[in-house]
């Protein structure tokens, strides 16, 4: 099969098409063959070595978290699944086994969910660790209530996307902080307050639109992006950090929080990932929640791919094309 190999860690140099031996599922996993896998952050840091403390690397190495596609074969003891099923999935590259960068991939059935009919496979592959990180932040973390206040930093991104629609579906208010070129996309999510990160005091916005303060903030940018961010929570409240694993990004300051009487958490979506997202493929299906704009590119573009998402030079989701049969 063809695959995106890693002899090493680096640059997106060191990515390279090459053709590897077709994985076998094996006991609890699928055989997925891959119509498109999503492009996240975590790829590019994943490739350039951050993930060491988590992943054992052994090159050649296939990177990539999030796919989309149908089921080819499935490992014993393997229930609930059967070919020619639609699905998407975080891969197990967290687990040190080879991503979603390739024509097929084996992943374990407890991170495998059938795809909402209504989701083409590039929409799906688009999901699932974006959406996974936001639900972690606002329900797991943020415990997010109906009627409460949340400021959403970075909202016009995958993260903040999902993060916006889940709070306005379970009745909260929502402020976001994006460019003010994507103000009409985060209104049409749900957004209630935008504020331009580039030409307003956050703070000041933030007040005049919630003047107690905040009940939760999610900040999916980090590396101290957000000024004075405990100043805008109302006793009590909670600021929550998706993690970055950028060097020298350590999140909230928890002393200083602690000593104010607030909550801080940093974030990650856990792993096996199939329970929630299977909840939010049924909001997905249902129509109470939409995948984020995407963008989509073939795998010979990967290099490309991730310099975008590593520059910020996009606006819309990448997705990268595996497969040219998506049947």
């Amino acid at each position: 099969m063809r695959a995106v190999v890693l002899d090493r860690v680096g640059g997106p140099e060191v990515m390279k098409i090459a053709s590897v031996q077709r994985p076998e599922a094996g006991p609890g996993e699928i055989l997925i063959k891959v119509a498109y896998a999503g492009v996240n952050p975590a790829d590019w840091k994943c490739r350039e070595g951050y993930l060491k403390s988590f992943i054992n690397y052994a090159f050649p190495f296939v990177i990539g978290f999030d796919l989309s596609g149908t089921v080819v074969d499935i490992g014993p003891d393997v229930v609930g699944f059967e070919k020619g099923m639609r699905v998407f999935a975080q891969s197990d590259v967290g687990a040190g086994k080879w991503g979603a960068y390739a024509e097929f991939v084996t992943v374990s059935q407890a991170s495998v969910v059938r795809m909402p009919e209504n989701l083409s496979f590039a929409q799906a592959a688009a999901v699932p660790t974006p959406a996974l990180a936001a639900w972690t932040g606002i329900f797991d973390d943020g415990e997010l209530q109906p009627g409460q206040r949340v400021l959403i930093h970075g909202g016009a991104g995958a993260v903040g996307a999902f993060a916006i629609q889940f709070a306005r579906h379970v009745g909260a208010h929502v402020a976001v902080t994006c460019g003010d070129y994507n103000f009409d996309y985060v209104t049409a999510l749900g957004s209630d307050c935008n504020i331009d990160y580039r030409t307003q005091d956050i703070p000041a916005a933030v007040y005049e639109w919630s003047p107690a303060g905040v009940d939760l903030i999610l900040d999916t940018v980090g590396c101290a992006t957000l000024p004075a961010g405990l100043d805008m929570l109302r006793p009590g409240g909670t600021l929550v950090s998706i993690l970055t694993l950028m060097q020298g990004d350590t999140g909230p300051d928890r002393e200083e929080a602690a000593r104010r009487g607030l909550r801080t958490r940093l974030a990650f979506s856990k792993m096996p990932s199939g329970q929630q997202l299977g909840q939010i493929a049924n909001l997905l299906a249902g129509g109470q929640v939409h995948p984020p704009r995407i963008e989509s590119l073939p795998i010979d573009e990967v290099a490309r791919a991730h310099s975008m998402v590593q520059n910020g030079k996009h606006r819309a989701k990448l997705v990268l094309q595996i497969s040219d049969d998506l049947t």
